[in-house]
């Protein structure tokens, strides 16, 4: 859990980041649209751990896949589902829903920048929770907004035995 927390953090943190450097464009072309991309990450920890996956981003809400985690946050609630184990955490959303609905609170925490037109990387040197991991994103899109929260919602009736359902908020 406390990895897929580094990913949504770094996400937002590349983009903000963007608007700092000479990478302006990019974040003024992501500003208030539909945002999907595939990352690739790589932590700090004693033992690093390489993460993979994608990222849709619209508004408040998101969808995170990363090596058969997800992550869904319709800007109300988030689901965690962990699809190995069969479990699912349902909680309020909290720092990470901020984070990418609001990517500007963590402007100056990236080094080693670089941005091309659909990719980003970089190094994470903000504070808490994945401070020196280093992450990649690729195949940049951007669309209109469709403002659908129902699209970012996880549905935990449509599970069965052996699923384990566990609600935090």
């Amino acid at each position: 859990m406390k990895r897929l927390s580094i990913i949504i953090i770094l996400a937002a943190a590349c983009i903000s980041a963007a608007a700092q450097n000479s990478a302006a464009a990019l974040l003024k072309r992501v500003e208030g649209k539909r945002l999907s991309f595939d990352f690739t990450l790589t932590t700090a920890d004693k033992v690093p751990v390489k993460h993979n996956g994608s990222v849709l981003i619209d508004g408040s809400c998101y969808h995170v896949e990363d090596n058969g985690m997800d992550i869904w946050c319709d800007g109300r609630t988030k689901w965690t589902v962990d699809n190995a184990a069969k479990e699912v955490y349902v909680e309020d959303p909290g720092g990470e829903a901020d984070i990418l609905a609001s990517p500007s609170t963590l402007l100056g925490n990236v080094s080693n920048l670089i941005a091309g037109e659909t990719s980003v990387s970089g190094k994470y040197t903000g504070d808490g929770p994945g401070k020196g991991s280093t992450f990649v994103l690729t195949s940049i899109k951007t669309s209109e907004p469709k403002g659908n929260a129902d699209e970012f919602s996880f549905n935990t009736l449509s599970l069965k035995s052996p699923w384990v359902i566990t609600d935090l908020r």
